[in-house]
């Protein structure tokens, strides 16, 4: 996504004047990894690389550090933020979008998991360190009827909302970090999802996409100004 200038000195963002070419590009690819999930021609992937996650050396920094970095993802944090900046006079459409994705993003997830009925990794998670008494990893769906499946992961689709949202903030003082900010910050995510054994990797793509694809389409619907004045 490049920043186009014109004579006025009015840039666009790329992330609010997303082209309708890149929608239909989250979707596809969105559909192609679903196909492929589905009918399990990922399998053998998704169990070698949940298979090399379970068999790293593990201790409890590195356990505190995962857990601490995937509680980011949660649900109920990410909703917090969208009400911080929901609050703040300057940032509130793009609180409200957030918002409004989480709960899309949430809904479409919650039917989406027993539709496709890609069952969860069978391996349970046992943390080294010892955690406080009522803590617990956050399921990857709230409703008892998804919780036994694991393809599209909310976490992952919930955070990619995020990252969107926060990488168009900060892309007129920092563009170059907005675009990578994308793509790290869900990787980071995703990563500590398969070192928890809570996803597999192909319900981390199939998010991802989804995440790019819902957000992407609220943008497009709520018509966010996409220009930038700069400021010599």
């Amino acid at each position: 996504m490049n920043k186009p200038e014109n004579n006025n000195g009015i840039s666009y963002n790329p992330f609010w004047a997303i082209n309708k070419s890149y929608v239909l590009a989250f979707l596809l690819c969105f559909v192609i990894i679903t196909v492929f999930a589905f009918i399990g021609l990922t399998k053998d992937l998704d169990n070698f690389i949940s298979d090399f996650f379970r068999q790293i050396p593990r201790s409890e920094q590195s356990d505190i550090s995962v857990i601490i970095i995937t509680t980011f993802s949660d649900t109920i944090n990410l909703i917090i933020v969208g009400f911080i900046l929901t609050i703040i006079k300057k940032t509130r459409q793009f609180g409200m979008i957030l918002l409004i994705s989480l709960v899309a993003i949430t809904i479409v997830v919650t039917y989406a998991k027993p539709f496709f009925a890609v069952e969860q990794p069978p391996h349970v998670f046992s943390p080294i360190v010892t955690l406080p008494e009522k803590f617990t990893l956050e399921k990857d769906s709230f409703m008892p009827f998804a919780q036994n499946y694991s393809y599209p992961s909310n976490h992952l689709a919930s955070t990619t909302a995020f990252s969107f949202i926060m990488g168009g903030l900060i892309y007129k003082r920092h563009p170059c970090f907005a675009k990578g900010f994308i793509m790290f910050f869900p990787a980071m995510i995703g990563i500590t999802k398969l070192y928890l054994v809570q996803q597999y990797l192909s319900d981390l793509f199939g998010g991802y996409f989804l995440g790019l694809l819902i957000t992407s389409l609220i943008i497009k619907l709520l018509k966010v100004e996409p220009h930038i004045k700069n400021q010599n």
